[in-house]
């Protein structure tokens, strides 16, 4: 067994990230594929390539959205046509992921702080840490729209997301009072639930 062990290194390659002293980042092995990959020709490529980037989500911030172009081809009724906006999307996914930022290892006694945002396609959230001055990522999240959501009004999206960021990072969340989640929605509608219960009284 001692001959799969290493000791004393600066960086490893363990489940598909490269896990420094500074972070975690994606394998080069993982973007160097993806960056080799042809143009999808037809649907079942398409969803190869979206499966092999939805595996490094969590570097991606709104990956959703950022991939809903693709993801419209991979609807039942919907015709094959590669347009120039799947190839903007195509080519974007590629460059996100080559340049794809390294995640911080969570810190309990850092101050965290959970940032959403809700688009027409989906809802994103990312889980940030204090370092000195800067406020750099832990982890990304993101998911598509149902049918039923795509039509709610933006004010009602962007409280689906703050919903959404709490429960996604909840592990790291929930408990620390001092810290907070950023999203105009949930502010707007804290402050009118606050005015409507101080006229009451």
């Amino acid at each position: 067994m001692m001959n799969k062990c290493e000791f004393g290194v600066k960086s490893l390659t363990f489940v598909g990230d490269v896990v420094s002293e500074e972070g975690v980042k994606p394998d080069p092995r993982k973007t160097s594929a993806i960056n080799n990959m042809e143009r999808p020709t037809n649907k079942d490529e398409v969803r190869r390539f979206l499966g092999m980037v939805t595996y490094l989500a969590k570097f991606v911030p709104q990956l959703s959205t950022q991939s809903a172009p693709l993801r419209s081809l991979l609807e039942q009724k919907i015709e094959w046509v590669w347009s120039h906006e799947q190839e903007q999307c195509f080519l974007k996914l590629k460059e996100i992921l080559t340049q794809a930022p390294v995640l911080r290892f969570y810190d309990p006694e850092k101050s965290t702080r959970i940032s959403a945002d809700a688009s027409q396609y989906g809802l994103g959230a990312v889980l940030l840490q204090q370092h000195e001055e800067q406020w750099l990522p832990v982890a990304y999240a993101s998911r598509a729209l149902t049918s039923a959501e795509s039509r709610y009004a933006q004010i009602e999206k962007e409280l689906l997301a703050s919903l959404y960021a709490c429960e996604r990072f909840h592990q790291y969340f929930y408990s620390r009072g001092r810290d907070g989640i950023e999203g105009y929605a949930l502010q707007f509608y804290l402050i009118q639930y606050s005015t409507k219960y101080n006229s009451a009284v």
